[in-house]
């Protein structure tokens, strides 16, 4: 299997479906997670998905482009849910959000060793009502 239909797969099965086997056994046990202002490990990651499927139970992620080089493989993906769960400390809206980002993971061997993620959170408060981006 590729490392592309590797990460497809245990990217659905997290993200969407809320099972975390695949994503487990897709993660190195070094595994680092690189954002802009913090790093996480693959229990925090997990912790992270259950979190945001709490606050979105109908998440639906979507991969809109994904490439393969090598021992790397960029994602581009869309979010899209219904703010119906603890989020933060915001209080449930109801509203419908988008969010987007990519997702960049170098894999050794057949497991992800490391990702950089970039994505606007400020288009996902502004869907929540919480900053209007035009504003600012």
């Amino acid at each position: 299997m590729t490392h592309r239909a590797q990460l497809t797969a245990a990217w659905n099965s997290a993200w969407n479906d809320g099972r975390f086997a695949e994503l487990e056994k897709l993660l190195a046990h070094g595994y680092r997670r690189f954002g802009r202002t913090s790093t996480s490990d693959r229990a925090e990651l997990v912790r992270s998905i259950e979190s945001a499927r709490t606050a979105f139970p109908d998440l639906l992620t979507t991969i809109e482009h994904i490439v393969e080089e090598q021992d790397l493989v960029a994602v581009h993906w869309r979010s899209t849910g219904t703010h119906l769960g603890p989020f933060h400390d915001l209080p449930v809206t109801g509203r419908a959000i988008t969010t987007s980002g990519m997702t960049f993971a170098r894999f050794e061997g057949d497991r992800v060793a490391e990702e950089w993620v970039s994505w606007d959170g400020g288009e996902l408060f502004a869907s929540l009502g919480v900053v209007n981006l035009w504003e600012t």
